[in-house]
């Protein structure tokens, strides 16, 4: 079993105190021009989490002492939704995701989810704009 850092037992700790809480969560929303890869938007954060084992590591309790449990590659998942979307209902989503509490016990912090939705056409070159909206949960933000 891996003990936690210094900085993850702050989190732990916390965490235990207040419960799941959606204090660490970030949003982020980008807006990509040009033809939308579906299969990119899908594969690339699942491609991310499976190479980088900090992003699929949960805190686990033993005998009331934490530990990391890094899950394996391939068994810790990312929810990408595809979906048609205006601004205001884009936005809605991703501050609705962005309060949903994040549990540092069961959920990987690579991110929840990733949204998308076409806003349009980006003016003056007619070439399609799109939403990408992603959560970043716990202690892997900047």
């Amino acid at each position: 079993m891996i003990p936690l850092s210094h900085a993850q037992q702050r989190l732990w700790f916390l965490n235990r105190l207040e419960g799941p809480n959606a204090t660490y969560n970030m949003p982020a929303v980008l807006r990509p021009t040009g033809a939308l890869d579906r299969s990119a938007l899908v594969a690339a954060p699942q491609d991310l989490i499976d190479r980088h084992e900090p992003l699929r590591t949960v805190f686990i309790d033993r005998d009331d002492m934490p530990y990391q449990h890094i899950i394996e590659p391939g068994d810790a998942r990312i929810d990408v939704t595809i979906t048609k979307a205006g601004p205001v209902d884009f936005t809605d989503r991703i501050t609705e995701l962005a309060a949903r509490p994040f549990d540092l016990a069961t959920e990987i912090p690579a991110g929840r989810a990733v949204r998308s939705g076409q806003a349009g056409t980006r003016a003056g070159s007619g070439e399609p704009s799109h939403r990408c909206g992603r959560l970043v949960d716990g202690p892997t933000g900047p």
